[in-house]
């Protein structure tokens, strides 16, 4: 559990951290803007799950830097929301495919985590190509700015 918390802990502050680079270095870039808003909707898409919601399939949309910043605040609450719950509740879903599974919620955390990542690594491989240095949000990098 204790990883897992750390491994929330990075994506909230690794995303906090891509939202306000884009904003000040290309808050016109659709490339980014599409990315950070995808992985914020999925996290979207995963809580209505959770939920017992019908999930906004909607997840490739692009959202302007304030809604953005009003999506990631949102869920900095209902992640905090989720780890003082019962995270091992297993939850039923359908995929966007129509495949019907079940997950507990500690490993939709954790594939949320990993998303995250994976999405924010391609967008600093595109910052890169673009001549600029891509701001770093390794794990080890929050790590270290937590003092741990």
């Amino acid at each position: 559990m204790a990883e897992l918390n750390k491994l929330i802990g990075h994506t909230l502050w690794a995303n906090e951290e891509w939202i306000t680079f884009i904003d000040a270095s290309f808050p016109a870039d659709e490339y980014l803007l599409t990315r950070m808003s995808h992985i914020l909707l999925g996290e979207q898409a995963w809580f209505q799950r959770i939920l017992g919601e019908e999930p906004d399939r909607k997840i490739w949309q692009t959202l302007t830097i304030p809604q953005l910043r009003e999506l990631h605040a949102k869920h900095k609450r209902i992640y905090g929301e989720l780890r003082a719950g019962n995270i091992a509740r297993v939850i039923p879903f359908k995929r966007f495919t129509g495949e019907a599974y079940q997950s507990p919620i500690s490993d939709i955390l954790l594939h949320l985590t990993l998303h995250g990542a994976h999405h924010r690594g391609q967008m600093a491989t595109y910052v890169s190509k673009q001549g600029k240095p891509p701001i770093n949000t390794d794990y080890i990098q929050y790590c270290l700015l937590q003092g741990e």
